[in-house]
């Protein structure tokens, strides 16, 4: 089967195991056939890597496995994904339209907690107890509660030196003679291209691993490898063109949720950096919706010259509700991380927007997956310090509904 008609197909096949999509039917008369149904996740953010590791994977293991079902799902409500526009851009490029794609939201959740799940470009997740395999390359978090749910035989292959997850699953796919799909070699081509910044030296976002895959995935798609860099900018102006998205979306296009027992604090990554979008008119209207119930908001920021191709970050950390301490007790744990060292310092022109910390971040190969855990320490050590008690922070029952999603 091609790629483009196994995607097609995705839908009549979770249907079959949905029971006409139903939970009551489906609780009542589960699929007998004997085949299994497995679900293949990206993450949250759903950015590029995580959406075609997410498709690609999903393909390759059907086709290996034919004695069961795989159904790949983007990890975002189907509302969202015009936000994701570098990955719009390239699955259209390689003829996938959006009414094939499946999303979360097309998934009832008690359905969810009767099939086999497998994570890509993430490890922790609700679903834990029913994750049989993950692909990641973000650092191991493994103290967290749900990666501790983790069924013992669940495979495990994460990998920090590699700079992307569509690695780890070219080697699969490469693994392998069969199946063989243009369209796949080409996506995971062009994601870990855009992932590793080119394999741009100052970036440091690759290993030999990335290098080997890339290879020999333009060998099969009879490639060249100066024609990276084209590739590479188109996937970057469609990751930077913003020009459909009001300013909240601009926020949400990229988020990750940072979640404790006591809080829920949103973590946005935007395609410019933060100290340009701050200036924009609406940006104080635009951090209010995105920020919606929540204490503490870090937005990361990333620029690409599109002439020379260097990155430059920065990040900002704002408070809604004026929780100065707190804020503060976060900033200084990114100022005084080793391990890795961000080189944080205050931007050439200082902004008074909002109360905030912005900061420039000259340490480049630094990148959220580096940021995340050191934010998430420090707000368990808040947390352990200030007990149920403490006046300056809000905590949540339940998950708070950011922004508009």
């Amino acid at each position: 089967m091609c790629f483009l008609r196994f995607l097609a197909q995705a839908r009549s096949t979770l249907g079959r195991h949905l029971a006409e999509v139903s939970p009551a039917a489906w609780a009542a008369a589960p699929v007998d056939s004997g085949r299994k149904l497995h679900l293949v996740m990206g993450n949250e953010s759903c950015d590029l890597d995580s959406a075609v590791s997410a498709v690609t994977l999903a393909f390759v293991y059907a086709q290996r496995h034919r004695e069961h079902d795989y159904v790949p799902i983007l990890n975002i409500p189907r509302r969202d994904y015009p936000l994701k526009t570098e990955v719009g851009h390239l699955f259209v490029k390689c003829g996938i339209a959006e009414p094939v794609l499946l999303f979360r939201d097309d998934i009832p959740k008690e359905v969810a907690q009767d099939v086999s799940v497998i994570l890509v470009d993430h490890h922790v997740s609700p679903l834990a107890p029913n994750v049989t395999e993950i692909l990641d390359h973000r650092p191991l978090e493994d103290s967290s509660p749900c990666f501790k749910q983790l069924p013992a035989g669940c495979e495990l292959d994460i990998d920090e030196a590699v700079g992307s997850c569509a690695t780890l699953v070219a080697q699969r796919y490469l693994g392998e003679k069969q199946p063989r799909s243009a369209g796949v070699a080409q996506m995971l081509h062009a994601t870990i291209v855009l992932d590793t910044i080119n394999f741009a030296l100052a970036a440091k976002r690759f290993g030999p691993k990335d290098v080997a895959m890339v290879e020999q995935l333009e060998s099969e798609l009879n490639l060249h490898d100066d024609q990276r860099s084209s590739l590479f900018d188109e996937l970057v102006a469609a990751r930077a063109d913003i020009s459909k998205l009001t300013l909240t979306e601009v926020l949400r296009k990229d988020m990750k949720i940072i979640q404790t027992d006591r809080q829920v604090v949103p973590l946005a990554g935007m395609p410019i950096l933060v100290r340009d979008f701050v200036e924009k008119k609406g940006a104080e209207k635009a951090v209010h919706e995105f920020g919606v119930e929540s204490n503490l908001l870090v937005i990361l920021g990333m620029y690409v010259s599109p002439t020379d191709g260097q990155v430059q970050r920065d990040l900002a950390l704002i408070s809604l509700s004026g929780q100065s301490h707190f804020v503060e007790h976060v900033r200084h744990a990114l100022m005084e991380s080793k391990d890795p060292k961000l080189e944080l310092r205050p931007h050439e022109v200082d902004t008074r927007f909002m109360g905030g910390y912005f900061l420039r971040q000259h340490n480049v190969q630094a990148t959220r997956k580096h940021i995340l855990p050191i934010v998430k320490r420090a707000l368990l050590e808040w947390e352990a310090d200030h007990g149920c008690d403490c006046d300056e922070v809000y905590f949540f029952k339940e998950k708070p509904q950011l922004g508009l999603s």
